[in-house]
């Protein structure tokens, strides 16, 4: 029986890495403040003083939104100008700082380019001043850092290898001060085109206020030009912009998300009509939406200063723009203002597979989670470049406790080679694989990288005659998992999903045995398409089970796909129009109809019922009405609307006795995600326990992760308590079974035991102490985004990260004392690292953060059946939480590598129990 019952908590370590999150967060202000660090990094007091819309941009001389839209229609007096005859000469000058976002930006290198730059007009269109050709030179260009060694004096840029090639002019088509063109040589050199694009940028100043939208090297962005004095102000918001950052996103459907918040702003001084000097600062930052605290952060400076004027230039061509622009086409290239992205690989880590393999049984998996966590991310990366007969190779050759690490590896990197060495490896036709296979098939419903080939291979999986039941079971899931995951990534017109979606529908409509029509209709619930309502509704009335999978299905489909006949559906099994249903399934019937766009007569019809229901039908459906009041959801409103209504709205009416409950809260709120929990039990009138739902959730910037749901039914467990029977009790046959869904992925139904013989089968040939229920390595993210900025400079940022979970669990039973205890301990390590190289022929900057964190979180249920209702105890335990994180800054000018900054740095956070409701704590304190 130990060896069933306790795989209903297998689900739940993810969630715990996601309440250890949160609890990290908020530790880790205490923790700088404790180092004299403050709270705050100065990344973070940069991002506050540029917010437009808070009150602190608006302490930065920004006016008012009144302000603003008055101010749309005003010109500035006078119009950027440069004059035929003169030639300009400005000092310029850029710097870059890169630093992790942990580490103040202060505190690392800056590097920097300075030249002086000669201007003047080719031409001026006669009939519009404002439109021209502006020639721009670029001379003595110098780099140089703030560094103590020898690379602190300035270095001409022809003293280095692979300087930026400068020299030849560009040509700049400006009208109205916006960039129209920019006509350079050197279409070949990405870095030295971006270099002049950003240069030119600053010459780029509107003549109204408020909000317009402007192309320059980073994109297109809606900018606000103000005035403070004599100085024109543009502030910029990168939320605002089109093509700022290039995303590459390698992992389609990645459980992590990343978010590039970033600021600029520039002070014009004019001289009249001339440009005297432009001052521009820049923050950026890429960070993990789910933990901002791991990322790197970069700042700019631009300064653009008028040295001289000098009358005797060149005078400005003649003619009409296109037959100027035609005199230098032959040797000039036409380009846009916005920066090209550099093409840059990350360089990987130069350890042999066999070597990481070597390290790795040595040092025990087990004894270092986080090794194998980082273990697995190189693996992966290592994989997607290798041909398959060299995995196959690797996986016969390795030890059999490394295999596992490997076939997770191998799905990550979901390259096909990859796919089909495991699939060579592991044979299919052979029985004695199917352990091995079925790891195979829920690492590919992880993997975060659907495609086409990953359809294929599970495919043959179930179109092999050999395969046993359940590992066709498991496949049919995984399949509709990954239609899941292509259409979520728009691959949903693909022929290989449209077949795959066939398949699936086919095996139903033949299926004759209830097995096989639950394990269809699970893979239609995982696949969670719009097509798949109609199919599901022929079925929604039949057996319990059935019913249950469809009811769920619908359940978790976005509200817009409820319609009318759906809910017309869902009324006749509530109110048995038709037919008798289970308690269970009316119970979610209800919820279906106050949970997707709750109509008047619905809630109302729900409302009434309470009176006329069982006992704990009806103590459970305003358990459920409470909880929906006291939430921020739609149906609340409709909810205190019907109960306007005083023969509803009352004591006697809504004053329910029972053991049911329905009930949600938070589990953790930190700065950047918010955990809930959501937890049903509905017991039998007798009070035995009948079905019991828990549902935990994370919020973040990046949306809402369901990252598990579980969901236990049991069937007469009112006579194996001996209770007394009720008059029309539901006869159910003695059983016990578990669903669950992880980070949305669809578990294989567990059954636990079906019947009293099998039930004391179990509990007599249990074995003793913890046993090991999962062990599996989960690519959380793996995704490159090219930082472009004002500058025309860049920096390429890669994160990688991974879960490694390790789950036990023990079972004490007591027929003596009528009690058993349940004990899930769930050990995790996640590793998240961001790399940062700033693109620049002569010199490179490389920025490394990384973070790991491991902790275990135990899961104790303690049931005492002695009485009638049954008590419960539930206990959320997490074990002090170890925290390790290591930052490096590199320069490297002309093959010198200096380490500039090098940080490491652990802390521990203390364990704690979790308080959940306030009913389970009264119930804990009674057992406990």
């Amino acid at each position: 029986m130990s060896q069933h019952l306790v795989k209903c908590k297998v689900s739940h370590c993810f969630f715990f890495f996601i309440l250890t999150l949160a609890t990290l967060q908020s530790s880790q202000n205490a923790y700088r403040k404790a180092q004299g660090l403050g709270s705050d990094t100065s990344a973070h007091r940069f991002l506050v003083l540029i917010d437009i819309n808070s009150d602190e941009g608006r302490g930065r001389h920004l006016p008012t939104q009144r302000e603003q839209d008055q101010l749309c229609s005003v010109a500035f007096s006078n119009v950027l100008h440069f004059d035929a005859g003169v030639l300009y000469e400005y000092e310029y000058s850029t710097s870059m700082t890169l630093a992790p976002i942990s580490v103040d930006l202060g505190d690392v290198t800056t590097t920097s380019l300075e030249a002086v730059i000669q201007i003047h007009s080719l031409w001026r269109n006669p009939q519009d001043q404002e439109e021209q050709l502006l020639h721009v030179k670029i001379k003595d260009l110098k780099f140089t850092t703030d560094s103590s060694d020898a690379t602190t004096k300035p270095l001409a840029v022809e003293e280095l290898d692979g300087g930026l090639d400068y020299k030849e002019a560009v040509i700049v088509h400006m009208n109205s001060g916006k960039i129209q063109g920019v006509f350079d040589t050197t279409e070949d050199n990405t870095a030295s085109l971006n270099f002049k694009k950003g240069l030119v940028s600053l010459l780029q100043i509107q003549s109204t206020y408020g909000l317009i939208t402007e192309d320059d090297a980073t994109g297109r962005c809606q900018v606000l030009y103000h005035t403070l004095k004599d100085d024109i102000i543009k502030v910029k918001n990168y939320k605002n912009c089109e093509n700022s950052i290039t995303d590459d996103v390698m992992s389609s459907a990645q459980i992590l998300g990343v978010s590039s918040p970033g600021w600029s702003e520039a002070v014009f001084i004019m001289d009249d009509n001339h440009i005297k000097s432009v001052t521009s600062q820049e923050f950026r930052s890429v960070v993990l939406e789910e933990q901002s605290t791991v990322g790197i952060h970069v700042s700019s400076r631009q300064l653009l200063r008028l040295l001289s004027t000098k009358s005797g230039a060149n005078e400005e061509a003649q003619g009409e723009l296109q037959e100027v622009l035609a005199s230098f086409k032959g040797s000039h290239v036409n380009h846009t203002i916005h920066a090209l992205p550099a093409v840059r690989q990350s360089a990987l880590s130069g350890y042999p597979i066999s070597k990481l393999l070597d390290h790795l049984k040595a040092n025990e998996m087990k004894k270092s989670q986080s090794r194998t966590t980082e273990v697995f991310l190189q693996l992966s990366q290592s994989l997607r470049s290798m041909k398959m007969n060299e995995i196959k190779d690797i996986l016969k050759k390795s030890d059999s406790t490394l295999v596992s690490v490997l076939i997770d590896a191998a799905a990550a990197a979901s390259t096909p080679a990859a796919l089909d060495a495991v699939i060579s490896y592991i044979d299919v036709a052979d029985p004695k694989k199917a352990p091995l296979l079925e790891k195979f098939l829920y690492a590919c419903a992880f993997s975060a990288q659907p495609s086409p080939h990953l359809i294929s291979v599970v495919n043959k999986i179930l179109s092999h005659t050999s395969t046993k039941r359940q590992t066709r079971e498991i496949a049919r899931i995984v399949l509709g998992t990954v239609i899941r995951k292509m259409c979520s990534a728009n691959m949903c017109l693909l022929q290989e999903v449209e077949d795959a979606l066939t398949l699936i529908l086919k095996g139903l409509g033949s299926s004759k045995d209830e097995a096989e029509i639950k394990s269809h209709l699970l893979a239609l619930k995982s696949a969670l398409i719009p097509e798949i309502v109609p199919v599901l509704l022929q079925y929604i009335d039949q057996s319990k089970p059935v019913s249950i999978i469809v009811l769920s299905a619908l359940q978790d489909l976005p509200t817009q796909y409820i319609t009318e006949e759906v809910k017309q559906h869902v009324r006749d099994i509530f109110k048995q129009n038709k037919k008798s249903f289970s308690a269970a399934v009316r119970v979610a019937a209800a919820q279906i109809l106050l949970m997707h766009d709750p109509l008047y007569t619905d809630v109302k019809e729900v409302l009434l019922r309470i009176a006329k229901e069982k006992p704990e039908i009806s103590k459970f459906l305003t358990a459920k009405v409470t909880s929906l009041l006291q939430s921020n959801h739609p149906a609340r409103d409709v909810i205190l609307t019907v109960l306007k209504d005083s023969k509803l709205n009352n004591y006697f009416h809504l004053g329910r006795v029972g053991c049911s409950s329905s009930y949600a809260g938070l589990m953790a709120e930190a700065k950047d995600t918010v955990t809930s929990y959501e937890f049903e039990f509905l017991f039998s009138d007798t009070g035995a326990l009948k079905q019991s739902n828990s549902h935990f959730s994370t919020q973040s910037r990046g949306g809402s992760l369901h990252s598990l749901q579980v969901s236990l039914e049991l069937g007469g467990i009112d006579s194996l308590l001996a209770s007394e029977p009720i008059e029309e009790a539901e006869q159910e046959d003695l059983m016990a079974g578990m669903s669950a869904m992880f980070l949305g992925v669809q578990i294989q139904p567990i059954t636990f035991f079906q019947g009293y013989t099998d039930l004391m089968s179990k509990y007599f040939t249990a074995p003793d102490g913890p046993m090991n229920i999962l062990s599996g390595n989960i690519l959380l993210i793996n995704q490159k985004q090219s930082v472009i900025l004002q500058s025309g400079l860049q920096t390429q940022v890669f994160f990688h990260g991974g879960l490694s979970v390790d789950v036990s669990a023990d079972l004490d039973f007591s027929l003596f004392t009528q009690e058993s205890k349940s004990t899930v301990n769930n050990g995790f390590s996640i590793v998240v690292s961001a790399r940062a190289e700033a693109e620049a022929p002569f010199m490179s900057t490389t920025v490394k953060t990384k973070t790991e964190m491991n902790s275990s979180i135990s899961f104790v249920t303690t049931v005492n059946f002695s009485t009638i209702p049954v008590q419960y105890c539930l206990q959320l335990i997490r074990e002090p939480l170890l925290y390790r994180e290591k930052t490096s800054t590199r320069v490297s000018i002309q093959n010198r590598k200096k380490t500039a900054h090098q940080k490491r740095r652990k802390w521990t956070i203390p364990g704690e129990e979790t308080a959940l409701h306030r009913d389970n704590s009264m119930m804990c304190r009674k057992l406990l």
